[in-house]
């Protein structure tokens, strides 16, 4: 439950703070990725790979979401 209430934490933060520039990809890839191994999520391990890639798509879709 406290890994779930710190990972909706962790996008919340990421989702205030836009990217902007060429290396914003990189930046939310890194960012999502110390979220991740912030809530204990072994780096290196499937989890952890699933853990980034799901809070990448998230914050995407969210950020994309009041764009539109």
């Amino acid at each position: 439950m406290l890994r779930l209430v710190l990972i909706c934490s962790f996008a919340a933060f990421l989702a205030s703070g836009g990217s902007q520039g060429a290396n914003a990809t990189e930046s939310d890839w890194s960012k999502e990725s110390l979220a991740c191994a912030a809530v204990g999520i072994d780096p290196g391990s499937p989890a952890f790979d699933k853990c980034v890639a799901d809070l990448h798509h998230s914050l995407w879709a969210e950020d994309n979401l009041y764009q539109s």
